[in-house]
């Protein structure tokens, strides 16, 4: 390692041990985690007397994981190290996002040594902090969060394989565990070769004649091609029997087979409807079947309820095994309280509740004679948005399987914002040879992917809508652009691809109004500034129904160097070759009158050839067309210079997008209830001040703050006045609203007890639905009447109050 390594892993250990000794701060945590209470201490003492039966009567088995030191060095019994709880997110609720975010969170270490139990178990909230530890911690995590979701979970000891104690991952595809296979395989690779010699010939192929069919039995190929996948399938299977071969050899030499100790879960049927019992690997999240060849011999199991012995023989690894824990000649329950799988637990409130007597004291006594297992001595799990979101212990995790390495990172670890990169390894039997995948997420240019090919130096970028100009991919051999596509939606010119070669360049479009579909232009090599001349133009169009098809340009062919233009026309129906007529460019002097005889072949001889004006005509349209076609060139040439420059601006100074409902990066306080009363309040307050109640009767009065005593006993008439018309007017629109709704409810009434015979029943609902709405506004307007009145005589009293007190109104008192 060099000193920057060296350096970067000094620095990793200190930060380790800093967390380590925040983390043991006695001050932080309850007293639980140091402590043990009466109940722990009578479990305890009750777990050591059924160790001392189990090893005497089975001296030849291994130790059970019973009480193991937490982070304290204090002993704990394992089942009440596990607290069920569920976290605010629901995107943990399924037991395969959960166990993925739990082996991406962590990193693992394996057991030392490899064939005992560890000595400590550690809290699931040390661990979670901490984002480090062995088999058994991500299990008591992962089970924690999996009985707090409603799964009937638990921890298995046991034994498995070196593969899966030590997380080595480098005999298992990469495909197998979802991650998309290289684009650059064989198979793709001569896909391209067939697509880009299709290219390479161009529509020279469109025209020839073809080849008479060869007639063959449908049947026939398709037995071939059945055989030929038959033939595929066994030479895989065959591979993958040889490698698996291969690993079982390795796996025979390993002098600890059998005896490497491991911990995983187990998830039960019966509740969040789960149908049949499986394992979880914690280490890597993924699912096997109870068993699986990978894990050789189960010892115990435990939950938060209770702990099971397993009494079955295992030999062949977990083939016969049966995990029905309520089936006492199979499992041995420590406790005698919850000895049924899925049980809930008691929580220590005894088991007869009826016999509780008036002193504390004998009470407390009766408690402790009944055994049942205390509640659990760890804090409830918290993960928060940032934990949830890093999903990678310090950022950053890489993982190696056969094919591949697999590196993840957290959103925002990367100044580059890339979130995984895929490096697969080169396979020269399959002709592949090694391929770099990268994904990036909240770049401001919309980078989405990215393919790296270093055997053929070829980079093929992808990205998202949005981009100026439309950019969805962009590929570069040796960091030549070679090829460009572009969202056709998002550009008014319905530009879809652009092909660079060495002296062409090929346009792909869609939906124009002018229906070109195909533009290439051909260049010449010179050395002069541009270093390039234009010398043929291509142009293709699609059908235009709207136009008999010889005079709908099927191609356009501008030969600048040879001053011709050429126009084939498309295919009438019927006819195998079309029509098409060559030009010669006049001089700029030249008039029509001396215009060369085009040289032309029409297909329908019964069609009057055109005169020579028309094909002047033509000819000065297609000479216009020359001309848009050469500007359109300049201008694609143009937006690809600038697209390029914008790249390279942005891989320069790459740019990473924060969303504005990310409340964590926006560093977003949110306002506590207590602050928003008192923000409600300053406003009010504010608005109080602000209003002047006299403002619109001193408007006349120059001096406004030293009136004299006629003039201020004026302006308070006159403002209480104003309030008292106001009241009155209030009064008055309620009244009428009032006398309105009861007159219309009196003339319904009316009208009904007249016509109530010959009514239908829709009209009787009508009317009935009437009645109700006019008795409820009735009532609220007497309401607001009532009151109205009742507040009135108060407001006027409060504002002649007011006046009273104004510093400006004095002198009328």
């Amino acid at each position: 390692m060099d000193e920057h390594e060296i350096l970067y892993q000094e620095q990793k250990e200190k930060r380790k041990r800093s967390l380590h000794l925040q983390l043991l701060d006695k001050t932080k945590v309850r007293s639980s985690y140091y402590t043990c209470s009466k109940k722990e201490i009578l479990i305890l003492q009750y777990v050591e007397n059924f160790n001392r039966q189990y090893v005497q009567l089975y001296p030849g088995r291994k130790d059970l994981l019973l009480c193991p030191f937490n982070e304290f060095d204090v002993r704990k019994f394992v089942c009440t190290s596990i607290r069920p709880t569920q976290p605010a997110f629901k995107e943990l609720y399924d037991y395969r996002s959960c166990a993925k975010f739990i082996a991406d969170y962590l990193s693992y270490e394996p057991l030392d040594p490899p064939h005992e139990l560890p000595q400590k178990l550690p809290s699931p909230t040390y661990t979670l902090k901490v984002q480090s530890g062995n088999c058994f911690d991500y299990s008591v995590l992962l089970v924690s969060l999996l009985r707090g979701f409603g799964y009937d979970a638990y921890v298995v000891s046991g034994y498995a394989t070196r593969d899966i104690t030590i997380l080595d991952e480098t005999k298992t595809d990469s495909d197998t565990i979802g991650i998309p296979s290289p684009t650059g395989l064989s198979s793709e690779k001569k896909d391209e070769s067939s697509s880009a010699k299709d290219l390479a010939e161009g529509d020279s192929a469109r025209y020839k004649m073809k080849p008479p069919r060869t007639l063959r039995s449908h049947f026939i190929i398709s037995q071939e091609e059945k055989s030929k996948a038959a033939a595929l399938k066994e030479q895989e299977n065959k591979r993958i029997a040889l490698e698996k071969e291969k690993a079982k050899l390795i796996e025979d030499d390993d002098e600890l087979k059998g005896l490497r100790i491991h911990a995983w879960v187990m998830v039960l049927p019966g509740k969040r409807e789960i149908a049949e019992a499986f394992f979880i690997e914690p280490s890597t999240g993924r699912i096997y079947s109870t068993d699986n060849e990978n894990y050789l011999g189960v010892e115990s199991v435990f939950s938060s309820t209770n702990y099971w012995v397993n009494m079955q023989v295992c030999y062949d690894g977990l083939k016969g095994i049966q995990f029905d824990l309520g089936d006492n000649s199979k499992w041995e329950f420590v406790l005698l309280d919850n000895t049924q799988p899925g049980a809930t637990g008691n929580k220590g409130n005894g088991d007869n509740e009826d016999n509780v007597s008036d002193d504390e004291d004998e009470n407390e006594d009766e408690n402790l004679e009944i055994l049942d297992l205390p509640p659990s001595w760890v804090d409830r799990i918290s993960i928060t948005k940032e934990q949830f979101e890093s999903k990678c212990p310090a950022g950053s995790k890489t993982m190696l399987y056969r094919n591949a390495r697999v590196e993840t990172f957290a959103e925002y670890h990367r100044q580059d914002g890339m979130v995984s990169r895929y490096t697969f390894f080169a396979e020269e039997a399959r002709e592949f040879y090694g391929e770099i995948r990268e994904l990036f997420a909240n770049r401001k240019d919309k980078l989405r992917d990215r393919i790296r090919i270093p055997y053929t130096g070829k980079v093929h970028e992808y990205f998202d809508p949005g981009r100026q100009h439309g950019l969805k991919e962009h590929i570069m051999y040796e960091g030549k652009t070679t090829e460009i596509h572009f969202f056709p939606a998002s550009r008014s010119d319905g530009l879809v691809k652009r092909v660079e070669e060495y002296n062409k360049v090929i346009e792909y479009f869609t939906e124009r109004e002018d229906k070109l579909i195909y533009r290439s232009v051909t260049y010449e090599r010179t050395d002069n500034i541009d270093g390039k001349i234009i010398t043929k133009m291509t142009e293709k169009f699609e059908r235009n129904r709207e136009v008999p098809a010889h005079e709908d340009p099927a191609k356009k062919t501008y030969y600048l160097k040879d001053e011709k233009i050429k126009v084939i026309y498309h295919l009438d129906d019927g006819r195998i070759i079309p029509s098409y007529r060559e030009f010669k460019k006049p001089n700029a002097d030249q008039k029509a009158s001396t215009l060369e005889t085009p040289v032309s072949f029409e297909v329908n001889p019964y069609i009057k050839p055109p005169k020579r004006q028309h094909l002047y005509g033509q000819l000065c349209n297609l000479m216009r067309s020359e001309q848009a076609c050469i500007q359109a060139i300049k201008n694609s040439d143009r937006e690809v210079s600038e697209i390029l420059q914008a790249r390279a601006a942005e891989e320069k100074d790459i740019s990473l997008v924060i969303s504005v409902y990310d409340t964590i990066r926006n560093n977003t306080k949110l306002v506590s209830e207590e602050e928003k009363e008192n923000h409600k309040g300053e406003e009010e307050e504010s608005k109080t001040a602000d209003l002047d109640y006299l403002s619109p009767f001193l408007v006349n009065y120059p001096n406004q703050h030293q009136l004299g005593r006629s003039e201020a006993v004026a302006v308070k008439d006159a403002c209480l006045k104003s309030l008292k018309e106001r009241l009155i007017e209030k009064a008055n629109i309620i009244q009428g609203r009032l006398e309105e709704v009861t007159a219309e409810y009196q003339r319904r009434q009316l009208a009904y007890s007249r016509n109530a015979d010959s009514m239908t029943v829709e009209e009787t609902d009508e009317y009935v639905k009437f009645c109700n709405d006019s008795l409820f506004k009735i009532q609220i307007l007497e309401k607001r009447l009532a009151k109205h009145k009742e507040a009135a005589p108060e407001k006027y009293i409060e504002l002649d109050a007011k006046l009273k007190a104004d510093s400006r109104l004095k002198s009328s008192s």
